[in-house]
This record gives structure tokens, sequence and C-alpha cells, in this order.
């Protein structure tokens, strides 16, 4: 990605919006207006007393030239007039993407009076005169065209800084616009076999994969209402550019879409849509949208084509990786379903950036998961770099798609061994005996599916301590290892020690009415074992009362 450069009315939000981007991206947030008080030792409107309209123009392009052959790109906030110049807007369009921040001018004068109000006693030179607003209008009037020639819109008005940022990160990645590095590809030998794509910006690359597949033009997107809201508009045009004809169904975001009625309304979609059977259905989401989807391709016409595009940490590591799919029982979670095997899965680690944080946290759960049962290095290298990746500011590009791809493989060597879960694989399902039981008997959607986990490992991981399988110091890593990450390590809430006890008989690994639980005994190795009823009851109950008190 080159520079991004921010255009719009004064009043639009490009300061404010730029600071919050060039955090997120990881890149230096340069404003013009700043630049040029800077550089000439005096406020703008002292510059445009002394000197004049024309002499502040020449400094604005000279800034913007600097700015725009900052090293590895900038965002880069412009004055609201830097596109008067055409040679301004010949730069803008060769050294990056621009975006133009869209606001009615009776709100860009609103914001512009508050600031005025509350930090910048000055005003503006162009808004000086005693009708303000009529400037305002004048001036967007004037360059409303050369506004339009910025590669991407987006409104500003009755939005939050954040949502803006996520607007525009969400259109960055959905048209290709970040800077690509070679993506990291896992071939997974199930079934005929997939490729797992690790892809930082391959969102915007997703017709290039399609293609490969052969698949008919017409495909099906399944996408959550929140990934949906951001990322269809643009993700539809770079697939209909290809060639492809889109269908779009939208589930709403939340555990509990995965359900039997939203499934059925699926089947319905599908049947009026006359979707036939070498026709591909895209899970665009996270773990929810992609258990669903995946369930209704395994079982419409007795199987379609499945593509597999998650956009949360969890989906991306895990949930659609080795073919699970399936809906909640209203007494258990995951409990109708099958095993289907994706033809590709394309996990864009970029598409974290418009993620809200807890649910960008809660999928370090399972990460740590794959770090507990099968890898001390990479437990280790979580543990190395917990505050940069908790907080996900200046995101490690590099480090992130390594973690995702190593804990893909990881998934992989287990499910290529044993793929419907007859021995070995059940160890991937750590933490996951208690999680599921709290989040059945919470109610599905209370507690993350992450967040679940993590109080299950926490669990699990006192249960095989108590009984002299995992040592202190080792369990203690764990739990320090996740509270680093953010996720939660000890439980609040109202559910009762005995309702989770009771749906832990309901837990898929029950076996002649035993549970097998997966033990750790040191930090990269686990086991799967019965427990005494005894231990287990008496470890829940401490778990699940010490926090009502």
């Amino acid at each position: 990605m080159q520079n991004i450069f921010l255009v719009g009315l004064s009043g639009s939000g490009k300061s404010t919006v730029g600071r919050v981007l060039a955090e997120r991206l990881g890149k230096p947030f340069l404003d013009t207006d700043t630049l040029i008080e800077e550089q000439c030792g005096a406020r703008i409107p002292a510059i445009f007393t002394r000197h004049g309209e024309d002499y502040f123009r020449d400094c604005e392009s000279r800034v913007l030239a600097q700015a725009a052959h900052t090293e590895g790109g900038a965002i880069i906030a412009t004055g609201g007039g830097i596109v008067t110049r055409s040679e301004n807007r010949a730069l803008l369009a060769e050294q990056g993407t621009t975006i133009f921040l869209a606001v009615e001018p009776v709100v860009a004068l609103e914001r512009l009076d508050a600031q005025h109000l509350h930090s910048s006693p000055e005003i503006r030179p162009l808004l000086a005169g005693p009708e303000p607003l009529a400037a305002l209008e004048t001036l967007l009037a004037v360059r409303s065209d050369w506004y339009q020639e910025a590669d991407f819109t987006c409104a500003t008005q009755g939005k939050s800084v954040e949502r803006v940022a996520q607007e525009i990160i969400a259109l960055l990645i959905g048209s290709a616009r970040l800077n690509a590095m070679p993506p990291l590809v896992r071939r997974i030998a199930v079934g005929d076999g997939y490729d797992a794509v690790v892809d930082w910006g391959g969102l915007g690359r997703m017709a290039h994969y399609l293609a490969q597949l052969r698949f008919p033009p017409r495909v099906f997107l399944i996408v959550d209402s929140n990934v949906h809201n951001l990322y269809t508009p643009v993700v539809i045009d770079g697939l209909r550019q290809a060639g492809f004809a889109p269908e779009v169904y939208v589930v709403p975001a939340g555990e509990a879409s995965k359900s039997q009625r939203q499934l059925s309304a699926l089947y319905d979609w599908l049947v009026e849509q006359r979707a036939e059977r070498g026709e591909a259905l895209i899970a665009f989401g996270g773990g929810v949208v992609g258990d669903l989807a995946g369930y209704a391709a395994a079982t419409y016409l007795r199987g379609v084509p499945l593509v597999q595009v998650p956009t949360s940490l969890l989906a991306q590591v895990d949930s659609s990786i080795g073919g699970k799919t399936g809906i909640n029982h209203p007494q258990g979670k995951n409990m109708i379903g099958a095993f289907y095997q994706p033809r590709l899965v394309l996990a864009d680690p970029a598409t974290l950036l418009t993620l809200p944080a807890r649910e960008r946290t809660e999928g370090w759960a399972e990460v740590v998961k794959y770090g507990i049962i099968l890898d001390a290095e990479l437990f280790a290298l979580l543990e190395a770099h917990a505050d940069t990746l908790r907080d996900f500011l200046h995101p490690p590009v590099t480090l992130l798609c390594h973690i995702v791809a190593r804990s893909i493989d990881l998934k992989a060597v287990v499910i290529e061994e044993d793929e419907r879960e007859q021995g070995r694989r059940a160890i991937l399902n750590y933490g996951h005996t208690l999680a599921h039981a709290l989040e059945n008997v919470a109610g599905y959607g209370v507690w993350l599916h992450g967040e679940a986990v993590s109080l299950g490992m926490v669990a699990a991981a006192l249960i095989a301590q108590r009984a002299g399988m995992f040592p202190v110091a080792e369990a203690a890593r764990q739990n320090r290892l996740l509270e680093a990450l953010g996720l939660p390590v000890a439980y609040r809430g109202p559910v009762s020690a005995q309702a989770i006890l009771a749906a832990i008989q309901l837990d898929k690994k029950v076996t002649g009415k035993k549970v097998r639980w997966i033990m750790p005994r040191h930090i990269g190795e686990v086991t799967v074992t019965s427990m005494p009823g005894d231990l287990v009851e008496a470890v829940v109950t401490s778990f699940f009362a010490q926090e009502r008190r």
C-alpha cells in the first residue's frame, strides 16, 4: 500500500480519522496544514493575511509532494482545497489511494464550531465571512467534481470516527490496496485435498483464487450482517469485474444464527435461487457463518462446493479448517452437523483490523490451545509478543500471518491423521468440554466462544493439576498468557456449577456415559483420558462458585 490521502471539506474528519487509520495500519500520520505551519513558522490564518491564498496554495503543493514521498507510505490528511490544483490531483492519483470523506456542509460547520470552541480559537480563512455555512456550500459546489475523482467515497455523517476508519480499512482490503506479502499456502490432504491460504489483503484477490477452482460464474455469498455492512459492496464489485455473478444472503450476526430456523431459511433462499450442484457457496464471516453455510453446503442437493473465507481470528485458525460444520441444538452446542471439507480456505488476517476488540481477542484462545496441546515453541512465541498481539496496534503483519499459518498447519497435521475424530483429533477440543457447557447454559452469545474456551482451559488445567498430571508452574504459565492476551481466567456470572456438570454429559466426546477429557501434561503435550467424577465435580464447583460470592 502506498499513501492514503484523505480529502474533503473542512470538518469532514480528515485529521481525526487519519490518526485512527495510522494507528490501525501502522503508518505515520501527516497533516498538510500542520506541515505548512511548521515550515512557515506561522498559523494558517496569519499566512493568508500576510501572503494571500496563492502563496498558501504554493506551500500546500510543496508539502503535499514532500509527504507523498514518505518511505513506506503514510496516512495524509489534506487541506480542503488541495484538489483545486491539477498538479495536486495528479500527484494524489499517482502516489496512493484517495478517500473522499463526504459530509453535509451544515454538519461540517457544527463540527468546526465545536472545534473552535474547545481547541482552536482561530477561524479558517475561507470561512471568516458573515455566512460560513453559505461559504462551505459554495466550496463544496465548486470542488465537488474534483472530490469525486477520489478512488473511494466514505460518508462520515452520523458515524463515529472508529466506524469511518473501519469502513475505509474494509475498502482498502476488499479492493486489494494493502501491501501484499507472499501468501502462505498449506495443502490439506483430507478428502480430495484443498489449499488453506493465508494472504494479507487476500480478500481483495478472492476472484483470483476462485478462478483457479473453475467454478461456474454464479456463486452464493453467505455473509453475516456485520461483515456485510463493511465488505460486501467492494467484494461484490471485484467478483463481478472478474466475471463472476455473485448472489448474497445475509445472516444476522451472532451465535443465535446457528439454528435450525436460520438453516431452513438459507435452504429456502437457495431453492428460490435455483442453486445448482456445481455452484459454490462462499462462507464469508466468522465461525457462525462458516458452520452454518458449511452445513448447508454439505446437505443442500447432497453437497455443493464450499469455500471458507473466515474474517475472525478464531475462524481463521480453527473453525474454518478441518470440515466440521453444524448448528446448535437447544440442549447443546454443535450437536447437529456433518464433516464436510471445503474446496478452499482463504484466510486474510488483515480483516482482523476491522473487528471490535472483544471479537479479535477471543480468537487468541484457540491459538493458545495449539501451543498447549502441540507446540511449546508457538506458546513461547505468544508469550514473547503478548502485549503487541493483544493491543493489535501497528500490526506485526509478518508475525501475525506466521501465527495464523502455524495454527492452521498444526490443526492440519491432526485432521490428516484423524478426519472424523475417531482418535487423536479429540485433542483439538482441549478446554471445549467446559466451554460448550458454559455457552449452552449461559445462553448462546453471552460468552463468546473463545472466552468460554479460555475459561474451559483454566478449569481443565486445574483438574489436571489436582490430579498430579500438570505441573503447577506450567498451569500458571498458561493462565498468565491467556490473561496477557486479554482473555478471561476467572468466571463471573450467574451460571451454577450443577448446571455446568449436567451439560457436560451432553458433550460429543462422551463414550459409554463417561466424558473423555483432554488433559495437559506439559505445555505442548496432552492426553485423552477419563477423570474421577468426584475430582471433576469438586473443581467445577469451586471454579464456578468462587466468583459468585
